[in-house]
């Protein structure tokens, strides 16, 4: 039921009416934690957070409640003192709890909507009517239409001064509506996930955020360097439509948990960028904050280190952690050093947000140590969020799959089911389509580059080579072709003609070729041709799978200035060197002497005595730690290293 009341303001004096809702499965009296703020009432901090439950035992989204409000509350004739909660109340702004029903036992008569007061204690205020006759009119109220209903399927907290409150009360319809949607979210989940995995169900069907994360031993610590001050930052200006979102940003994690508001001396800037759709996306400006902060060196997997791995599996499946960095605390004590400043106020992260330094060390050390098992008998490569789980056979597919949802159960991670994928045989992996023993460019990222307009600054054109670099394995001579638009990011200047034109269509026509690489194995012998021509040196690493040679991967590179003063068969010899660099983890480890064709006969006499100079000498003690036979193939016949370097 809903009923108008005045509240009071105990130190201002000042009164407000506003339309509150009786409900008898809220525990207490509690306010909206966004409207106390924006009436300025007199807010004080409780001694200890509280629990609020929802009655189905989960956590209720608004997260543990941290303060409170005294004020003198009259309904009708009705007055009194009370302390309020603050918490988050959706689009309501009063709740009238259990304990006020309780203690005024008041009559309702629900046919003419009106509410006696014939019941109160002794020490309960009237004003203009008998003490035990009051009575409200509740059809000739003018309610507050600033504040709309409360809808079915919002939550009803459960919540008193005990550290955590167990409350069983009689269920409410609102609460019945709610749990029928969760168990109806739940059945839509279970449509999207194969059968033989529905036991994990909750692994994927939570999709509110309504508790924080547990301590853990990978707590994201935020370490400054011995010396380091405050840092102190402006407050961005926002337009109308920024402003919205920003008041939407801290609503949301104010009331998850994810943010609270903050005393701390550090003060990073937030503003918003736009997305290539068109929103806007919340940026705290960490860049001071990682400058005095200590680096954690733990490392991140080298991608194509983890595509290597899959070779000879036939069956994938791709899962994606929901919520990402925010499932990772921050720890106790270090909040405040992430503390950013709005035009709202200021704000500290309790969990982990993109920007800060670390975040990536922390987040793939929790997700390495938590799967290391299945990482190490080689079924299962870690990503960051991404997890991928390959095998030979689907039983034993099957298998591992239950036993990674079984450990993010466990530790409390969860899956977005829609980004999820079960059991291909082939499936795109951090930007490139893995089947059984081959790995290609994703179609859809070869469509964004023949679509991509032509450049018109020096910004768009680091742009477009950003995104073709990542796939230059793909592409033979990436470097000679790209060579006029590199230049175009150095002290050059910006000067578009024939030669950036042709480059940047001839990558294009490069990519669109959608070469098919093949993974590398165990077992098959491998062989490197390299080349070099007076701007670029490239080479193809080639295995021998069943008796086919099959290229594993291309690699280019421009020629530095002092590069393109050495003699020939050095800059032949630097291609070779370069080659041997990239793909040092397949060829130390190779199990048969693995073959380098070069077209410079004079090579083959390398490592034999002669007189060597400082780079030639490095050279050949780099040489010497690998099994490898330098064999001379004449120009001709070298095709395809003398393409990649032209």
């Amino acid at each position: 039921m809903d009923v108008y009341v005045q509240i009071t303001g105990l130190d201002s004096g000042k009164t407000r009416g506003v339309k509150a809702l009786l409900d008898s499965g809220c525990s207490t009296c509690c306010i909206d934690t966004d409207y106390a703020r924006a009436e300025k009432l007199d807010i004080q901090e409780l001694p200890q957070p509280i629990v609020a439950r929802n009655a189905d035992n989960t956590e209720n989204i608004s997260g543990r409640i941290t303060h409170y409000v005294d004020l003198r509350m009259r309904i009708g004739p009705h007055v009194e003192t009370r302390t309020f909660l603050l918490t988050c109340l959706g689009k309501a702004r009063i709740f009238i709890g259990l304990d006020w029903l309780t203690e005024h036992n008041p009559e309702v008569d629900w046919q003419e909507q009106t509410m006696r007061f014939s019941r109160c204690p002794e020490q309960c205020q009237m004003r203009g009517h008998e003490e035990h006759q009051a009575m409200i009119d509740m059809d000739a109220i003018d309610l507050d239409a600033g504040a709309p209903d409360l809808e079915e399927g919002e939550s009803i907290l459960l919540i008193d001064f005990g550290k955590e409150v167990d409350l069983r009360l009689k269920e409410t319809p609102a609460q019945k509506f709610a749990e029928e949607a969760e168990k109806e979210k739940e059945r839509m989940t279970e449509g999207k996930i194969p059968d033989q995995y529905r036991e994990f169900v909750k692994v994927f069907a939570k999709e509110s955020f309504d508790s924080l994360p547990d301590r853990r031993a990978w707590d994201h610590a935020i370490e400054l360097k011995p010396g380091s001050k405050a840092v102190d930052c402006k407050v961005y200006p926002l337009s109308r439509n920024e402003q919205v979102k920003l008041d939407e940003f801290l609503q949301e994690n104010l009331a998850s948990g994810r943010i609270r508001p903050s005393k701390s001396p550090m003060a990073s800037a937030f503003f918003f960028v736009k997305k290539k759709d068109g929103s806007l996306r919340p940026v705290q400006d960490y860049r001071k904050l990682n400058e005095m902060t200590i680096r954690n060196r733990y490392p991140l997997p080298l991608i194509s280190e983890l595509v290597h791995n899959l070779c000879g599996a036939k069956f994938f499946t791709k899962l994606d952690i929901r919520w990402g960095y925010n499932n990772v605390r921050i720890k106790e004590g270090d909040e405040w050093k992430a503390a950013f400043r709005t035009n709202r106020g200021l704000y500290e992260p309790l969990v982990m947000f993109f920007g800060l330094t670390n975040s990536p060390a922390t987040f793939q050390n929790m997700m390495n140590d938590i799967l290391r098992e299945l990482i190490n008998e080689g079924h299962v490569v870690v990503y960051l969020d991404d997890i991928l789980i390959f095998t030979e056979n689907l039983d034993e597919h099957r298998r591992i799959t239950k036993r990674v949802l079984e450990l993010l159960q466990k530790h409390k991670l969860y899956l977005k089911p829609e980004k999820c994928e079960f059991e291909r045989t082939e499936i795109e992996y951090l930007g490139v389509i893995i089947g059984h023993n081959s790995m290609r460019m994703d179609p859809v990222k070869i469509k964004g580059v023949m679509e991509w307009p032509e450049p018109k600054s020096v910004k768009q054109v680091q742009a477009f080579l950003g995104f073709t670099n990542f796939y230059r394995r793909f592409v033979r001579g990436y470097a000679e072709v790209a060579k006029p638009l590199t230049r175009l990011t150095g002290k050059a200047g910006w000067s578009w003609g024939p030669d950036e034109h042709a480059a940047f269509d001839g990558l294009k026509k490069r990519i669109a070729e959608d070469a098919v690489l093949a993974l590398p194995n165990d077992t098959g012998q491998y062989r490197l041709e390299a080349d070099a021509s007076e701007g670029a040196t490239g080479s193809v690493l080639s295995q021998n799978q069943d008796g086919i040679w099959r290229p594993i991967a291309f690699i280019s590179h421009a020629l530095t200035e002092t590069e393109r003063n050495y003699e020939i068969y050095d800059k032949e010899m630097l291609a070779i060197m370069l080659s041997l660099d990239e793909w040092r983890q397949l060829l130390l480890g190779a199990t048969e002497t693995f073959e380098i064709f070069t077209d410079h006969q004079n090579l083959e006499y390398f490592r034999k005595p002669q007189k060597l100079n400082r780079r030639q000498a490095r050279w050949i003690t780099e040489l010497a730690e690998f099994d490898f036979t330098l064999r001379h193939r004449p120009g001709a016949l070298n095709r395809k290293a003398d393409l990649l370097s032209r």
